[in-house]
């Protein structure tokens, strides 16, 4: 009967051991889980400020490009006589005052 109390708590000790192994190893993983969505966030964050309209205007004065505004949209657009050959449809790309053509 002692035999047996002793190899249950033996047994209880081996898993309680295993068990708290088991709950440091997940707790840095989780810690290193929130560390690396924190700098995603980040790497967000900034990729948005970059690549933001706004900046993209302000690159773009820097460089010396000029925008130009669209008045009259055609959305009726026909091919050009070269590309009458070709069964690719051309596709317009468009938000706001900003329209690119892809053939």
């Amino acid at each position: 009967m002692l035999s047996i109390y002793l190899l249950s708590m033996s047994a209880n000790l081996y898993f309680n051991m295993k068990i708290n192994v088991l709950s440091n190893d997940l707790l840095e993983i989780k810690n290193e889980i929130l560390q690396l969505e924190i700098e995603k966030s980040r790497v967000h964050l900034k990729h948005t400020e970059q690549f933001s309209i706004g900046n993209i205007e302000k690159l773009s004065k820097e460089i010396n490009f000029k925008r130009l505004d669209i008045y009259n949209k055609n959305f009726d657009l026909v091919r050009p006589y070269k590309l009458i050959e070709d069964t690719k449809p051309i596709i317009v790309l468009g938000f706001g005052k900003w329209l690119i053509f892809i053939k």
